[in-house]
């Protein structure tokens, strides 16, 4: 008998804000491509039931169904209340979820190193994957502006080519795979003082060849799907934050480090949560 859990959904997170309402916006778009239904769940201080009720929850909740359900037709539409934290609310539905949409981080990049984000924790912790909206191109799905992914060789790197393939798919989108490669530490036996001033062609040929080998199976299993290799050289942080601002959706995959680990060592996926120009799709291990 399979024990694996049934994954249903995408939930979007409704706290009253703009930005909420605009991910929610995006949220239902994405929800008719793949024909899932859309949970709207707003999470409160105090259990649901209490005497106090939740006048305010059940306000925005009105206000992220009416625009969900503007011009949407069909669009499964469930909507409820969880007691808090936030964080820890939405990473438990993520354990039954398909996916987790929330608004953008309301804390900048430094802030949420200090006093911490709601947004970071849960992209660190989700078991499913989570999209952050950054609302700067429109809310609908684009079936020509790519998806864009991040690849570099780790597990976590292959889950997020995965479902930047599966999310092309289902979008009709291009998808645009983006390795990047610097002369330090990346290269390993490959970088050596004396290749500093050296012809570089080989190593690009090689990592050329390995981008293409990393990406067939996915292109055989999504024929439909248009794909194009990019090699970068540079850091990931920097060129895929360039590569957002003609895209539709960035995804990489996140090792979960805390806040303060990642001001540190850097986290491609934090950097993108609070700088990129397009909605970015965070995946862990779930």
């Amino acid at each position: 008998m399979s024990t694996a859990r049934i994954r249903r959904g995408i939930v979007a997170g409704i706290d009253g804000s703009d930005g909420a309402l605009e991910a929610a916006a995006w949220a239902a778009s994405a929800a008719k491509r793949f024909e899932e239904p859309l949970r709207l769940v707003h999470v409160v201080p105090k259990h649901p039931n209490s005497e106090d009720g939740h006048p305010e929850g059940d306000e925005f909740l009105d206000a992220a169904e009416r625009i969900v359900l503007d011009g949407q037709q069909d669009l499964e539409v469930e909507r409820s209340t969880h007691p808090g934290p936030p964080a820890h609310a939405l990473v438990e539905l993520s354990k039954t979820a398909r996916m987790l949409v929330l608004g953008p981080a309301a804390t900048s990049e430094m802030k949420s190193v200090v006093a911490g984000s709601d947004v970071v924790r849960v992209s660190n912790r989700a078991e499913c994957p989570v999209v952050v909206w950054r609302g700067i191109q429109g809310h609908e799905v684009s079936e020509t502006r790519p998806v864009v992914v991040g690849v570099d060789g780790s597990e976590l790197s292959d889950m997020a080519v995965a479902h930047a393939f599966e999310f092309a798919a289902f979008f009709g989108a291009p998808l645009v795979a983006v390795h990047t490669w610097a002369e330090h530490s990346t290269l390993g036996a490959w970088y050596s003082e004396e290749r500093r001033f050296t012809d570089w062609s080989d190593l690009v040929q090689h990592e050329e060849a390995w981008l293409a080998e990393s990406l067939a199976g996915w292109h055989e299993k999504y024929p439909d799907v248009e794909v194009t290799r990019c090699l970068e050289r540079g850091g990931p942080m920097k060129v895929l934050l360039e590569y957002s601002f003609g895209a539709q959706l960035i995804a990489v995959g996140s090792h979960g480090r805390n806040p303060f680990t990642a001001s540190i060592v850097g986290s491609t996926s934090q950097s993108l949560i609070h700088h990129a120009r397009c909605p970015v799709l965070i995946c862990r291990k779930g």
